[in-house]
């Protein structure tokens, strides 16, 4: 009984080994293979996180470092990321980064304006984002969240000495955005004037921005900054502003009515974005 079971592990022992086994493969079969570089990345959001933006110097006779926060933005949607590279024969070379963002929901969230800190000290800086949206939190926001989204938008961000652009925009369709719903008090966009003497808000029911192509988009960093360039992109743009009114914020003022532009032309413009 013992030499049987011997025989029988060992014939078990044996039988992943004449499995692994390797022949040659025939040109026909290998033909058919086919081989792929670089990374792929998806990506699957839904995320929400609290942004502050210091100024360390101030401004003007204002020299006290002042905070730009941002309350509960959001994130929501699909995003493919893809990561390739390439050489040439000189020497030079290209780091493409290609995302393509089927659809992509951006809450802004709550914008303040808070205290902020000397810029020293990374923790400090973190910590005195939570403080100042606690102690903000009880007011009212400068500008209250508004949501947009974006379909069908490729961006391609390159780095390297053959790099032909920093980002390139592209997109197969015109984008819509849409800002508040009209007839919807609840989502309405407000802009608060909190100076002295202030106290009142720019009210709208909803702003509609039609047409606008972003194809073709390019940015680029440049001793000056970041420049972006529209090139052909963003003609014949359409602006909607339903149900304006200025006075307080809590529709009891009376709407001045709607306003259109129409055929705003934005093509051929140079952006740059840069410090002081």
């Amino acid at each position: 009984m013992g030499f049987k079971k011997l025989a029988l592990a060992a014939a078990v022992a044996a039988a992943p080994m004449s499995a692994l086994a390797l022949e040659p493969m025939q040109d026909e079969a290998l033909s058919s293979v086919t081989g792929q570089d670089g990374i792929s990345i998806g990506l699957s959001l839904n995320a929400q996180l609290d942004v502050g933006i210091e100024d360390t110097d101030g401004f003007g006779t204002n020299t006290g470092e002042g905070m730009i926060l941002i309350d509960n933005m959001g994130l929501t949607g699909d995003i493919t990321i893809e990561i390739d590279s390439s050489s040439t024969a000189s020497g030079g070379g290209v780091l493409q980064a290609y995302i393509s963002v089927p659809s992509l929901t951006i809450d802004t969230g709550d914008i303040y304006v808070g205290q902020g800190t000397d810029g020293s000290d990374v923790a400090a800086g973190i910590a005195k984002v939570g403080t100042e949206l606690t102690a903000l939190g009880a007011g009212d926001p400068l500008l209250d969240s508004v949501s947009l989204t974006l379909d069908n938008v490729d961006l391609a961000v390159q780095l390297g000495s053959e790099a032909a652009n920093f980002f390139a925009l592209s997109t197969t369709s015109v984008l819509t955005i849409d800002i508040g719903t009209l007839g919807n008090a609840t989502d309405n966009l407000t802009l608060r004037d909190q100076s002295a003497g202030g106290g009142g808000a720019l009210v709208a029911d909803q702003i509609s921005i039609r047409n606008v192509d972003v194809n073709g988009i390019t940015g680029n960093i440049t001793t000056s900054g970041l420049e972006i360039a529209t090139n052909t992109a963003l003609s014949g743009i359409n602006i909607a502003a339903m149900g304006v009114a200025f006075g307080a914020d809590d529709g009891s003022a009376p709407a001045i009515g709607n306003v259109y532009i129409t055929g705003l032309d934005l093509s051929g413009q140079t952006i740059t974005i840069s410090g002081h």
